[in-house]
């Protein structure tokens, strides 16, 4: 029954199905679940971002791969899902941005952003001879002097969170921001709760101690006080997952 009553609603992108669902939407947002987890974290001193990177063969050099993607100076992008599509609404954002400074002798805040590109995802959800896109994108970074982050996905919407994950272990990586986020943590505290919740993630789905790759990570940062996004080194990601291994005190001790 269940079967019949769906039929054919799948099939295109332009018809509701009788429950008001449009299933070619919710198929896109399954390589998003699918993913390279990112994790974004907003606080009251800036943004942290932390994304990792995967190949599916051993001669893929990631090093090549780009996860954290500048948008301005003050605005970076992270993505899970379908690069390919992350790039394409990255560059239409990055044109957005010049053109609003150009324009307007002033930053493009990182909602103004987040919304034109929420714009071109929801306008390929409404159109028949296109596809969603299949990807979701944090944007973080600092606008007039406040830090920001925000989700949108294949369906447009969007969103401004305190912390949040998309990609592969979302759920879990979330249950463990939820208890142990706090406003007043250093962006450098910031990075190092979200990687401590993607290795506890990544342990108890695989049951065995893992180990974070400092070859498969990116780390940025936008601080408020100089109003920048960098993407840190690989020596200073490994100082990072330094200060995890060797024990240093917890953000859970710190909220």
């Amino acid at each position: 029954m269940s079967g019949m009553y769906f039929s054919g609603y799948d099939r295109a992108l332009t018809v509701f199905s009788p429950d008001g669902r449009l299933y070619q939407v919710e198929y896109a947002m399954e390589p998003v679940r699918k993913g390279w987890t990112t994790v974004g974290v907003r606080v009251n001193e800036g943004v942290a971002m932390v994304a990792e990177k995967k190949s599916a063969s051993p001669l893929v050099d990631v090093s090549a791969t780009e996860k954290i993607m500048f948008i301005d100076r003050h605005v970076a992008a992270s993505y899970a899902g379908i690069s390919s599509d992350a790039r394409i609404l990255v560059d239409q954002a990055r044109i957005f941005a010049q053109a609003h400074r150009i324009t307007y002798d002033e930053e493009a805040d990182v909602e103004s952003i987040t919304r034109k590109i929420g714009d071109t995802l929801q306008a390929y959800t409404q159109h028949g001879g296109v596809r969603p896109f299949g990807v979701a994108l944090l944007v973080g970074g600092v606008s007039q002097g406040t830090p920001a982050l925000f989700l949108t996905d294949s369906s447009g919407a969007y969103s401004g969170y305190k912390a949040t994950a998309i990609g592969m272990f979302d759920q879990a990586i979330n249950d463990y921001l939820r208890e142990y986020y706090s406003p007043t943590q250093t962006v450098e505290e910031a990075a190092l709760l979200a990687l401590r919740a993607m290795l506890k993630a990544q342990s108890e789905a695989q049951q065995t101690p893992v180990v974070l790759d400092p070859e498969k990570l990116e780390v940025g940062f936008a601080r408020q006080s100089t109003r920048l996004f960098v993407r840190l080194s690989k020596a200073d990601v490994s100082t990072l997952l330094d200060k995890i291994q060797e024990g240093s005190p917890n953000m859970e001790e710190k909220k």
